[in-house]
């Protein structure tokens, strides 16, 4: 048995509930963009993409503040991007380095698809199971 609460990383784990989760332990979107390009990026490196908002001319930003994440897991890429207090979130299918599909989620949906493609690919990928087990009990913030 995992630290997941399933024997194999395929097994027993309904990912709307785990989003449902993440969520609520983050209701700030700008936190939970943070915590989940965090620990995204040191399971997955170079497969996760930050973008780190900038304070402009009048504004100063934590260095943590986060403005995008962009995830590229088989042929997909998830893309949230915080605009304003909401998030924007999209799947886009690429296909021979071309775009094919792309799809806006409400966040719920969207991580619950992150979530459901990171399980899918723990089966055979460690790093992408540490990922998972990093987003569902939580890392480092």
């Amino acid at each position: 048995m995992s630290e997941l609460g399933f024997s194999e990383p395929g097994e027993g784990m309904d990912m709307e509930m785990a989003a449902a989760a993440v969520l609520a332990d983050n209701k700030d979107v700008k936190v939970m963009l943070r915590v989940l390009g965090n620990n995204l990026k040191d399971s997955l490196g170079d497969r996760v993409q930050v973008t780190r908002a900038s304070g402009g001319l009048l504004h100063r930003q934590s260095e943590e503040a986060v403005k995008a994440i962009t995830v590229h897991l088989s042929q997909d890429d998830y893309e949230a991007h915080l605009e304003g207090g909401t998030v924007r979130c999209t799947v886009g299918r690429s296909s021979g380095g071309i775009r094919i599909r792309n799809e806006e989620l409400p966040v719920e949906q969207w991580l619950a698809r992150l979530l459901a493609a990171l399980k899918d690919e723990a089966v055979n990928n460690q790093s992408a199971r540490a990922a998972l087990q990093s987003v569902i009990i939580g890392g480092g913030a």
